[in-house]
């Protein structure tokens, strides 16, 4: 193999593909980067065994081949380098990178070793905008689980019906669910594992359109220079629809960034008791406390629109704040029944695309 590439583009394809390079593998080529050059396309490619990326880079190949080397090293090298170009050439499985100021030489391990990145032939299901995939995922991805004894909970559930997707995460003390608009009237359901989502989010840098191919066991991400491919996690989704109260005792409407600022002053004195928070409902204001047996208590208020029944509950203070992170708007509603059943957050003026779920902790 003989190729020489844009160096600012190798860089960047480097940078897509090395986060899923495996750095502690017990098997060795899942630690490098696989280089294929055929034609005029140079592919780089990485794979942990549950997603893999191929990220696509244009290049003047004077010779056809392929090899892998290591990642992270490749990375280090190439990302100290300030040329235009770059020559890659292979020669007995070692790699030989050379610019017009450097060169060195990276010891392979043959492309006939590397495991099959698998092709994805299923349905394409959608396409849809690259920031509003993003900006769903970080309403929700938070929410899902890293407890694999639980796996069904360790990725977030896709749906696609009646041109909407919902994306739902949970690691069942609290729950999000974010429903966006899609221009498709294909009907899917798979569940993506939390480590895809995460990459996913990392490798969107730019306004583009992301489409999606759904097999019966893998899911593919397609961006106009690379594929992020992922085993989906088999299983029934738990029915989370089950936990929504049907209705309610009392609603709060207070301004967004008041009570989460609030919220965060309340955490600091709420770390030793399990991040407790109590929320105090009465007519005009949300009283927020939060006691420590070490700093002492904290207490203020938050002033809003409260209808219905005075109220109380506690809440772990983290998750009010990822919740209140999520809102859209000015202004969240807080829905509750007692302080024993989950409460419900939405942005408020609005028919609200997201919803956050609470469990109360027992104060």
């Amino acid at each position: 193999m003989k190729i020489s590439v844009s160096l600012e583009r190798f860089k960047k394809g480097l940078g897509a593909v090395e986060k899923i390079v495996a750095s502690k593998s017990t098997l060795p080529v899942l630690n490098n980067v696989l280089i294929r050059a055929e034609d005029s396309q140079v592919v780089l490619s990485a794979t942990d065994l549950e997603m893999g990326v191929n990220y696509y880079l244009g290049g003047k190949v004077e010779k056809p081949g392929s090899i892998t080397v290591p990642g992270k090293v490749l990375g280090s090298f190439i990302n100290n380098l300030s040329e235009d170009k770059i020559t890659l050439e292979v020669k007995n499985n070692v790699l030989y990178a050379t610019t017009e100021k450097s060169e060195a030489s990276l010891n392979g391990i043959p492309a006939e070793e590397f495991p099959p990145i698998p092709e994805v032939k299923g349905k394409e299901v959608m396409f849809i905008n690259s920031q509003t995939l993003k900006a769903a995922i970080n309403q929700v991805g938070f929410a899902a689980s890293f407890d694999e004894s639980r796996p069904i909970l360790t990725g977030v559930l896709f749906t696609l019906s009646g041109g909407a997707l919902r994306m739902v995460a949970t690691d069942s003390y609290r729950l999000a669910e974010k429903t966006v608009a899609v221009d498709t009237k294909e009907e899917a359901s798979f569940i993506v594992p939390i480590k895809t989502i995460q990459e996913l989010y990392r490798i969107i840098t730019e306004p583009t359109d992301v489409k999606m191919v759904v097999s019966e066991n893998q899911v593919m991400f397609v961006l106009p220079d690379m594929e992020l491919i992922s085993r989906v996690i088999e299983g029934e989704y738990p029915d989370y629809r089950q936990v929504v109260p049907k209705s309610f005792k009392t609603k709060a409407v207070l301004p967004t960034h008041e009570l989460a600022s609030t919220i965060k002053t309340a955490s600091f004195f709420a770390r030793e008791n399990a991040n407790n928070v109590k929320l105090t409902f009465r007519k005009g204001a949300v009283g927020i406390e939060a006691a420590s047996s070490q700093l002492g208590s904290y207490k203020s208020q938050v002033g809003g629109d409260i209808t219905g029944e005075d109220n109380e509950i506690s809440f772990n203070a983290r998750y009010l704040l990822d919740a209140l992170g999520g809102v859209e708007g000015e202004e969240a509603s807080i829905e509750l029944v007692g302080k024993l059943s989950p409460g419900v957050i939405k942005t408020e003026g609005k028919k609200s695309d997201v919803m956050y779920i609470i469990m109360p902790l027992r104060s």
